[in-house]
């Protein structure tokens, strides 16, 4: 059950990052989602690399503080959420999958991982002080 929590933490980063998106749009254009991909400014991409990897790597941090015994496989979890929720809104869209959002889900994934090696030094780190 643990493990699907931190799964759920990952699509929860995504629904996070995804409301940034959306207030950007509302306060920018006075409207949460364009009709066309043609509408997107060329600042939605950089906001959702940049707000994914921050809501997923804080998420992730969080989740695994409370996970000592796997904090690597609870945070990739987190990072696999976010990804797959970002994957599954994506195509479903009907829009083109580009290289932004490959390298949006590459950040997440990344996230993921400095949240596990961060937690993983920090455990080791405590139990050398002991």
């Amino acid at each position: 059950m643990k493990l699907v929590v931190s799964f759920l933490f990952g699509l929860v980063a995504e629904i996070a990052t995804g409301l940034v998106i959306g207030a950007g749009m509302a306060i920018t254009y006075g409207r949460a989602m364009p009709s066309g991909a043609a509408e997107l400014p060329s600042w939605v991409p950089v906001v959702a690399t940049v707000g994914g990897f921050l809501f997923t790597f804080v998420l992730a941090r969080w989740r695994v503080a409370r996970q000592p015994s796997a904090p690597m496989v609870h945070a990739l979890l987190v990072a696999a959420g976010a990804i797959a929720l970002h994957l599954a809104t994506s195509l479903g869209a009907a829009r083109p999958f580009t290289m932004a959002h490959v390298v949006a889900d590459v950040a997440k994934l990344a996230a993921g991982v400095l949240a596990g090696v961060w937690q993983t030094r920090r455990t080791t780190a405590a139990v050398g002080q002991t």
